[in-house]
């Protein structure tokens, strides 16, 4: 397995300037100034246990798994919610059907000012070769979504631009995907979700380890340019 980049510094980025959100995940426990964990083990949809979230080696790593005999996602969520920007992460995920391993935007309060999810990887693929990239709108959770055919038990950086009226994907810094259209959210304020999740239509098979484990080595969160 080709070895993780090291993490970038939090410097100047272009037009972006300075990352308002900066994390390399040092030390021994995530940072709870930057993330609160994703702690909802008995949800109907989209289980989580803080238990699957672990900081080590300056790594994140978010191990969906089977815990107390339930599957249940790892997750965290960034305190920072913005209107427009950009996110960035570097992530990898290891093989496991029933996981996806996901990095999403999704509003303080769903359904006001609007209903808005915004998915720049969602690795619903068990072998890992593939990942969505989504826009949903909505209550009826209108959706449109690109496949991208990417190796994703390797080391990627994923990225979305928001800006108004325009969402652009990246990977490994080329543009995947520029949606021009109705969908784009212009009013949510969105927190960064990384999580490895199951959830309804997500199914174990018997290949599917105990424990399947999404990596994250840095991620980069700058508020959009001035006009």
């Amino acid at each position: 397995m080709r070895p993780a980049r090291p993490s970038p510094r939090p410097r100047a980025y272009g037009s972006w300037g300075l990352p308002v959100l900066y994390d390399g995940f040092g030390g021994d426990r995530l940072d709870p100034g930057k993330w609160q964990v994703y702690d909802a083990p008995n949800a109907v949809s989209h289980p989580g246990s803080p238990a699957g979230v672990h900081v080590s080696g300056g790594r994140l790593r978010l191990v969906g798994g089977l815990y107390g005999g339930k599957d249940q996602s790892a997750g965290v969520v960034s305190r920072l919610a913005q209107t427009y920007g950009r996110w960035e992460a570097r992530i990898r995920a290891d093989r496991g059907s029933g996981y996806s391993a996901t990095a999403f935007l999704w509003p303080t309060r769903l359904g006001s000012p609007e209903w808005a999810e915004i998915d720049f990887a969602e690795i619903i693929d068990g072998t890992r070769r593939t990942g969505g990239l989504f826009v949903h709108h909505g209550a009826d959770d209108r959706q449109l979504m690109k496949i991208v055919h990417v190796d994703f038990t390797r080391w990627h950086t994923v990225a979305v631009d928001w800006l108004p009226g325009r969402l652009t994907y990246w990977v490994d810094g080329k543009a995947v995907w520029t949606y021009l259209g109705p969908f784009v959210p212009s009013r949510a304020d969105m927190h960064l979700n990384l999580r490895n999740e199951t959830a309804d239509g997500f199914h174990r098979l018997a290949s599917t380890p105990m424990r399947v484990t999404m990596e994250v080595d840095w991620i980069r969160v700058f508020r959009a340019p001035r006009t």
